[in-house]
């Protein structure tokens, strides 16, 4: 995730913020950096829950950088893992 707008950092920051909002309280939504990467997380008992609620996070983090023409690649689509 890149934005090279005046405040392009709070605008990352507002987008993390964004995509950890929808996480819910049985799958809560986290944000890393691993370097140079932004890796979301999240623990649940229910696989389908879990990768749709990433999935919604990644949709929720996109359309917020892109209105500050920021620009987010998914480098991996979200998966389970044991």
């Amino acid at each position: 995730m890149k934005c090279f707008q005046f405040d392009g950092v709070i605008h990352i920051k507002e987008a993390m913020k964004k995509a950890e909002a929808s996480g819910n309280e049985d799958c809560p939504v986290k944000i890393k950096l691993v370097a140079p990467l932004y890796v979301l997380t999240t623990q649940t008992l229910d696989k389908e829950q879990g990768i749709t609620v990433l999935t919604n996070a990644i949709k929720a983090c996109t359309e917020a950088i892109d209105s500050h023409k920021g620009k987010l690649i998914v480098k991996e689509a979200p998966r389970a893992v044991r």
